[in-house]
Parts: structure tokens; sequence; C-alpha cells
């Protein structure tokens, strides 16, 4: 006979199954409607949230200083409810990752009575674990769309084209130049002595249109990395401190493993000037914090420090960090079929 599941004999393995595939969705739910919100309106992104809904949980959860976490978003306290009004109202910054609106919506009332029954200690239907599973992969390749695009940024071209990466074209060693006609690639030399590095490239949502320049734009991010060039790495507690001012205009924050490089995303509505200030003040920052010898510590370390950060900051194990269009799997990896390559089962908080 099996032993119970954490010593609780009536605990059904299919229950926790069951949870943590409904964690596991309206996690990554979250996450991409924080991202879209974000590239549309910026710093008033909350504004698509009803405030009252996430402002009682967060209350009552913040005062329990005793025993604090890192969540701070308004997403992290709201019900899948808003969650899903929000979706559905501004149906337009989400359609070309999820099925049909109608299969969507119906899908999601499935969903909603199965989480119901989970989260009120309730039984479940036999059917209720593969209906959701089978849920999760027609969303998967929609999800992994999403998440792949965040590590798949756009160059201006020419990079002149637009005034916050012009700004930083003289810290961008290897620039984009015109090898042929309308052909282009990442050349240059670059000086040993040289300590940094800084790229701007732009994310670009599915429902925006491109066109340069980008800067003040809805439906985009300025997406900015700093690299910490030879037998050297950067002090991450000390750089998101002397930043903390400007966290809020933030999308994220990506931490690397190594500590070679900062990554941060920005949205492009925010306009030229403060794009700028915002970027200058990271980049000074990581000149500050500039520490001799390489960073040894694994990269399970490194998300373990990301994941006592609010959610903005990513560790290197979260798939929004490293996913790319050239790493094909199953997103929601355990509703894969057994044929599926999963998506990294090691990685951290997800």
């Amino acid at each position: 006979m099996a032993e119970p599941l954490f010593g609780v004999s009536e605990l059904q393995p299919q229950i926790l199954e069951t949870y943590a595939h409904l964690w596991q969705f309206e996690t990554w739910l979250r996450r991409m409607v924080y991202v879209q919100l974000r590239a549309l309106d910026g710093d008033a992104w909350e504004s698509k949230i009803r405030a009252g809904a996430a402002a009682r949980p967060k209350d009552n959860d913040k005062r329990m200083t005793h025993m604090p976490t890192p969540e701070d978003d308004v997403l992290s306290f709201i019900q899948l409810s808003e969650l899903r009004r929000v979706v559905s109202e501004h149906w337009k910054l989400f359609e070309a990752y999820l099925p049909p609106q109608s299969l969507w919506e119906a899908k999601l009332d499935e969903v909603y009575a199965i989480r119901n029954r989970v989260a009120h200690f309730r039984s479940l239907h036999r059917d209720d674990l593969p209906r959701l599973k089978q849920f999760l992969r027609d969303l998967d390749a929609g999800f992994w769309r999403f998440c792949t695009a965040y590590n798949d940024p756009r160059p201006v071209l020419p990079q002149s084209d637009d005034p916050v990466v012009k700004h930083f074209l003289a810290l961008d060693l290897f620039a984009w130049t015109e090898v042929a006609d309308k052909t282009w690639a990442r050349i240059g030399h670059a000086d040993p002595n040289e300590r940094f590095a800084v790229t701007v490239e732009v994310l670009s949502m599915p429902w925006a249109t491109w066109s340069v320049p980008v800067a003040g734009q809805q439906g985009f991010l300025y997406d900015v990395t700093i690299y910490a060039r030879g037998q050297s790495h950067l002090n991450y507690p000390e750089i998101l401190r002397s930043t903390r001012s400007l966290h809020q205009h933030i999308v994220h924050i990506c931490l690397d493993g190594g500590a070679k490089l900062l990554r941060f995303t920005v949205p492009v509505c925010l306009g030229e000037a403060k794009v700028t200030e915002i970027i200058e003040a990271f980049d000074d920052a990581a000149r500050n914090n500039l520490r001799p010898g390489l960073d040894v510590r694994p990269d399970g370390a490194v998300q373990a420090y990301a994941d006592t950060l609010p959610e903005y900051v990513l560790g290197p194990q979260n798939p929004l960090s490293f996913l790319t269009p050239g790493m094909p799997c199953a997103f929601f990896q355990g509703a894969a079929r057994t044929s599926e390559t999963a998506l990294f089962p090691q990685a951290g908080r997800l």
C-alpha cells in the first residue's frame, strides 16, 4: 500500500496535480496580462484593473508582518474572474496568444468550476484533470509564443533612427552595420580594456504596428542589456538598491547566472526623455558596482535570490529570461504528452 501524501490519507494525488496545473496557468496568465498592459500604458497600466479587487486581499496579506512574502504586484492579489475581465475587455492585446474568444470563454467556465472545487476542498469530477490538461495543451503554443517573443528583441535599423537607441549607440561595442544591401550584422572591434557594453533593442507586441522611430509608441518595450566584460561581475544587490526609485517604471529586471549582465525592459510609451533617464541611471549603477573576479555561484543560487524579490525581478531559471524561439518545447510541461519535450522541469519559480 502506498504511503499517504504528506501523511494525509484522504488526500488524493489528482487533487494536487490539478492544483499544480491551475497554479501554472494562473501564474502565466498574470504574467501575460502584466506585460501587455505595461506595453500599452506604461506607468498607468494598473488603470485597466479594478483597484478594489486587489486592495483588501493585499492589505490583509501585508499586515501579517511576521510572515511576509515578496509579492507586491496588484495582479498577484486579484481573482481569476478579474483577470478574465481584463482579457475580455482588451481582447486585441491577447488574441494572438489565445484560442478564439468564444472558445476561450467557454473553456474558462469549466476551468473556473474546477478551480473552485480545488480551492474549496470539494471533490473532483473524474474528467476534471483530463479536461484541464487538454485546456493547457490547447493554450500551449500561444503561451510559448508569448514567452519566447520576450527573448527575441528586434533592432532598430539603422540604430540612429530612434533617439533612445541612438543616445546609447556609442556604448554598443558591436553595433549593427549594413554589410550588403538591406543586410545587417553585428560587427566591430572592442578595446580589450573596455569594461562595459550596452545594447538597446525593442520587443514588439503582436498587436502593435512597427514604425521608426519607436520612441513614445504603445505596444513596444525597450530591451536593454548591460554587459560586464572581462574578469569582473556585477553586484546585483547594490545595483537594485541604488535604482530602487526607478523600479516602478521597469517591466522586468533579469538577473544572470554569473552576474555578467543586467537586462531590463522599459515601456517605450514612457517617452524618450524618461527612458533615457532610466537607462542612464542603471548604467551608472552598474559602473559603480562592478566587482573584480568572476561570480561562481550556480544559477540556482541567483534564482533563489531573485525569488526573494518582487515579481518584476526574474532569475536565470525563469523562462521569461531565457526561452527563445529556437527552443521548441511543451510550455505547460505537466500537461504535455510523453512524446513532447518538457519545459525545463528543473526551472525555478515559474
